[in-house]
């Protein structure tokens, strides 16, 4: 919507070069597929990327599809739930979060990553940077600016309907299985299931 602006101006306060707001009513109402679409257009005008970064999910649907989504679209590898990450030789490092550890991985640039809220801690808006941001054009790009097929975005364009949205019950606690061998740690483990009948 056209009031992105302002978050997009604390951006450019923040010490970013530039911003784009991809905004018409052509794209209005569009779910996770046609926001993709959108959003992957847009990205082929700017061209000349390395990494893009995405949010982990959204802050309504927590459907996480919107960044694996432009990484389809755009053909490019894509790291989910990252935490950390570094360049070396053309590739990029990553620290991927997973519900009980971390898994590092390689991937070539350019590549899609989306963050976890630890990947960064965000700058202040330093006063020079806030004149700046308020001098700066936030340039506003239509539809048809960015070339994308109007069938492919919006409402119409949205196979998705939402019927219904709910908070899954949280998962139980887990339990610990004690033992100084993989041999002993397995029998305990198989114990604990008969004694549950679980099997």
């Amino acid at each position: 919507p056209p009031q992105a602006k302002d978050m997009l101006a604390e951006c450019l306060a923040m010490g970013a070069d530039e911003a784009i707001l991809l905004s018409d009513r052509a794209l209005g109402g569009s779910d996770t597929w046609a926001t993709s679409n959108a959003l992957a257009a847009g990205i082929k005008k700017i061209g000349g990327f390395d990494l893009i970064f995405a949010g982990r999910q959204a802050i309504d649907g927590d459907t996480a599809q919107v960044g694996p989504q432009i990484a389809e679209k755009l053909g490019l590898p894509q790291v989910t739930y990252v935490k950390e990450f570094r360049l070396e030789d053309g590739r990029v490092i990553v620290k991927r979060a997973l519900e009980d550890g971390y898994e590092r991985l390689k991937a070539p640039l350019p590549c899609v990553l989306t963050a976890i809220k630890e990947l960064n801690e965000p700058r202040y808006m330093s006063v020079p940077g806030i004149l700046r941001a308020a001098k700066a054009e936030v340039k506003v790009w239509s539809a048809e600016d960015i070339g994308v097929d109007k069938t492919t975005v919006g409402l119409k364009a949205s196979p998705t309907n939402v019927f219904r949205s709910f908070t899954p019950k949280p998962k139980g606690k887990g339990i610990a299985v004690e033992g100084d061998t993989p041999k002993e740690l397995a029998a305990n483990l198989l114990a604990d299931m008969k004694h549950k009948h679980i099997i």
